[in-house]
């Protein structure tokens, strides 16, 4: 049922990645406050569902069906295609939104706060034009502070605080507990995140290798490599000859990931979602950035961010050094031991 036509009913709308749900995840609170009594339904697509259907301040999960959306399109299944479409704008129009938050910023993430019915919808300008399915526009930050264009979001809708929160549950918690069991990984470890979905984003496994050796030098405390299933190989290889170091990379799923991260002593990655995480989870945190904008104020004192801020970054998703990504080579393995020793 619908909430009361004077309850606030608000569809907040962030349907990837996970590094931006993240970063987001301090919207439902933020609205809640903005708008007491409002009932919050994320949108998001269905791999990511479990980063928020856990949230406190989130009370319905919607799965925006995206795959079975693209299959049609390539099928040329047009009609069908518009039926499916129909059928979820009738399955948002049911629940009688008040209020649309597009979070994302993009074309499509518009379209479905237009397809809502919504009559008041706020999100973003952007070189999409999404602007033309929404009520309220504004534009972007340019801000070095993580969830810059998040928190300027909330402020506009009337907020005064932010604060990231991101809940995993129960069930993930004791999945991972078994998980690190059959890996006999006790007490308090250190998490790596080295991949991501870029090339350029990454540090040089040898780096990675380099500083597993200058950690094991100096502690004794488990290491565990965290990534998806394409990058088991690559953490496998980083396991190498020395003990006490576990790759869960392709064996937890992403909800047991950010449990794993939860629960570090102290966390190194490249710019990915599970970096995010770590800082909002006030660890301990070094963070290596090269080919993109790094947030240098955090609410996390504990967070460091390695930058080398070359002539040529932030490049993003056109890199101009044939390879070479010398914003991330740059960064040595002794730097980043030397900012996480402390915590060791």
């Amino acid at each position: 049922m619908p909430p009361t036509s004077s309850q606030p009913n608000v569809l907040l709308i962030r349907l990837s990645a996970i590094g931006d749900i993240v970063m987001a995840s301090g919207l439902p609170s933020s609205i809640k406050t903005a708008l007491p009594n409002a009932k919050v339904t994320w949108l998001v697509e269905q791999p990511y569902v479990g980063l928020v259907q856990h949230h406190p301040f989130v009370d319905e999960v919607i799965s925006w069906p995206k795959n079975e959306w693209r299959a049609l399109g390539k099928k040329r299944a047009y009609w069908s295609l518009v039926k499916s479409i129909l059928a979820f704008r009738k399955q948002l129009r049911a629940r009688g939104f008040t209020h649309a938050i597009d979070a994302q910023g993009l074309l499509k993430s518009a379209f479905l706060a237009f397809l809502s019915g919504a009559k008041n919808r706020i999100g973003f300008n952007s070189k999409e034009h999404s602007q033309r399915f929404l009520t309220n526009a504004i534009d972007k930050p340019i801000s070095d502070q993580i969830s810059s264009e998040y928190r300027f979001l909330s402020a506009h809708l009337g907020a005064t605080s932010y604060a990231l929160n991101i809940e995993m549950g129960e069930q993930a918690t004791l999945q991972l507990r078994q998980t690190l069991q059959v890996m006999s990984v006790k007490g308090e470890y250190i998490v790596l995140a080295p991949f991501t979905t870029r090339p350029q984003k990454h540090w040089p496994i040898a780096h990675w290798k380099q500083l597993i050796t200058l950690i094991r030098q100096h502690c004794s405390y488990p290491i565990v490599i965290l990534g998806g299933p394409t990058d088991s190989c690559d953490a496998q290889s980083l396991t190498f000859d020395t003990s006490d170091v576990y790759s869960l990379a392709g064996h937890a799923t992403l909800s047991e990931s950010a449990v794993a991260v939860k629960q570090s002593r102290a966390f190194i990655g490249v710019d990915t979602g599970l970096t995010h995480m770590a800082v909002a989870y006030v660890l301990p945190t070094i963070a290596l950035f090269g080919s993109t904008c790094p947030y240098t104020y955090t609410d996390n004192d504990n967070t460091h961010v390695l930058y080398k801020d070359l002539a040529c970054a932030p490049c993003k998703r056109k890199p101009s050094c044939n390879g070479a990504f010398d914003c991330m080579a740059l960064i040595s393995p002794e730097a980043v031991f030397n900012t996480v020793k402390e915590y060791l």
